[in-house]
């Protein structure tokens, strides 16, 4: 169960530009078999831990959404999990960028000295907009487009 589906209201759900490519997946999973085979089968127990490690790191699931709560991260790992949020009063700037793709957009959001790149589709990207400006009136909203 996800953090948000009991908070109710709206939630925008973040896209990945570039998903990873089946041969890099596969790749991964020969590398930890690689590495766990060499810590059996070498003097190098380490490579046990960096091969168990490096397979939790594929095998880990991240979602990222905006709600009314702000941005709120869930990484599902096979032996725990992690919530963060970012409230929307600790966020200072949001800015859309329009980078010529076709149907996505990309929002950078701004806390502090920090910043997050999401992207959205370009009617999502516009409804976080007012989903920002309706949880924080003082948030600095900018649109950048890519000519």
């Amino acid at each position: 169960m996800l953090p948000w589906e009991n908070e109710g209201g709206v939630v925008y759900t973040a896209r990945e530009l570039r998903p990873r490519k089946r041969w890099v997946t596969y790749g991964g999973y020969c590398l930890a078999v690689l590495l766990l085979a060499a810590g059996l089968l070498t003097r190098y127990r380490i490579a046990l831990l960096f091969g168990a490690l490096y397979l939790l790191a594929l095998l880990m699931d991240k979602q990222v959404v905006v709600s009314e709560e702000g941005i709120e991260q869930f990484y599902q790992m096979r032996i725990t999990t992690h919530y963060e949020c970012y409230p929307w009063n600790e966020i200072d700037t949001v800015v859309l960028e329009d980078r010529g793709h076709p149907t996505l957009a990309a929002l950078y959001f701004r806390r502090g000295d920090k910043t997050k790149r999401l992207f959205f589709d370009k009617e999502d990207a516009e409804k976080v907009l007012l989903l920002a400006r309706k949880r924080n009136s003082a948030i600095r909203i900018e649109r950048v487009e890519k000519k």
